[in-house]
């Protein structure tokens, strides 16, 4: 009897510790799959049960599902693994190591006279208490990982005995509470110019990634554009001219999404040379600004759009750089150098 709890043993460190160049091959068709329940909500001071399911078109002779639940300082620890009254009661071999210093856990299954038929359900749940100083707002993952020395998340069918690597979808402990990030640029009533590329920037976060809106009403119902996806905290654009409004939202690692700004920022895109800001130049943009300098005429809106002679003045050399580029062949009015 001893020596028959021996060979399991070894058999089952065979199977489920293969050398680290062994590379598992994908599973054709549609993919076994590994599934980790997410948990909205773990307050501190409690023990929750996270499920783990399995999905299999084929018969199994054994499975290793290697996960990671968090870093320090996490205030977390896993009590233990459960397999009753799971799919994999009836396995032959079944166990679990749990690694409470370094966040992670292991468990595996081995199966000699029968399989894991055909199906899908729960093969195992897990036990997790929190500490006092377990952090709520925080995305806590649960996720597959490399165990030490060599496991990794596989699945072995029965028919072909080579060791496949399913899908995985992670879950969590805690899906937190993404931050509603900062808005810089382009800046609440600031300006923008049309001929020029500028960018709209955000404050960074712990989150992996953002969406970016803009449309040309407050309530975004016209011309709404949508950008999700973004990695970074800028997104480079040129548009025409036009009011605009523009709000950005995050999303954590555990796919948890932050509310809009509850007030957007509102810029407007002028054409440089046209002071009468019908979209144009023309002559209308001469009379103008000689209206503004020399009859007490109203400024042009915004300042910029009159600076084609950008030195941060609205004088006779901007009107002489429009009457170049309108009856001469002079340079095309540029964007200033300056917001």
């Amino acid at each position: 009897m001893r020596e028959k709890l021996i060979l399991v043993i070894l058999l089952a460190l065979f199977l489920f510790l293969p050398t680290a160049g062994v590379v598992l091959a994908d599973d054709p068709g549609i993919p076994d799959t590994c599934r980790v329940q997410c948990l909205d909500f773990t307050p501190p001071g409690q023990q929750v049960v996270i499920p783990v399911t399995v999905y299999n078109d084929e018969a199994l002779g054994g499975l290793a599902v290697p996960l990671t639940f968090g870093h320090a300082p996490f205030d977390v620890v896993c009590d233990s693994v459960s397999f009753q009254g799971s799919r994999i009661t009836d396995a032959e071999v079944v166990g679990a190591t749990i690694d409470t210093a370094n966040y992670r856990l292991v468990f595996y299954v081995i199966y000699f006279s029968t399989d894991l038929p055909v199906g899908d359900g729960i093969v195992a749940n897990l036990f997790f208490t929190t500490g006092s100083n377990w952090d709520t707002t925080l995305c806590v993952q649960v996720d597959s990982t490399f165990y030490p020395p060599t496991t990794r998340l596989e699945f072995t069918p029965r028919a072909s005995g080579q060791a496949l690597r399913p899908k995985f979808i992670k879950g969590c402990l805690n899906s937190g509470l993404p931050l509603i990030p900062a808005l810089f640029t382009p800046a609440d009533n600031g300006y923008e110019c049309s001929q020029d590329t500028f960018q709209f920037t955000w404050s960074k976060s712990l989150e992996v990634n953002y969406s970016l809106q803009y449309a040309q009403d407050p309530d975004f119902t016209t011309g709404v554009v949508t950008k999700n996806g973004l990695t970074d905290t800028s997104y480079a654009i040129s548009l025409p001219r036009q009011t605009y409004y523009w709000h950005a939202k995050s999303y954590n690692q555990c796919g948890k999404e932050s509310a809009y700004q509850d007030s957007p920022f509102s810029f407007y895109v002028y054409v440089s040379g046209d002071a009468s800001k019908d979209g144009i130049v023309d002559v209308s943009d001469i009379v103008y600004l000689l209206n503004y300098l020399y009859r007490g005429g109203p400024q042009p809106d915004p300042p910029q759009s009159a600076d084609v002679y950008p030195d941060q003045v609205l004088d006779v050399s901007d009107l002489v750089f429009l009457l170049n580029y309108l009856y001469r062949h002079g340079f095309a009015p540029a964007c200033p150098p300056y917001k």
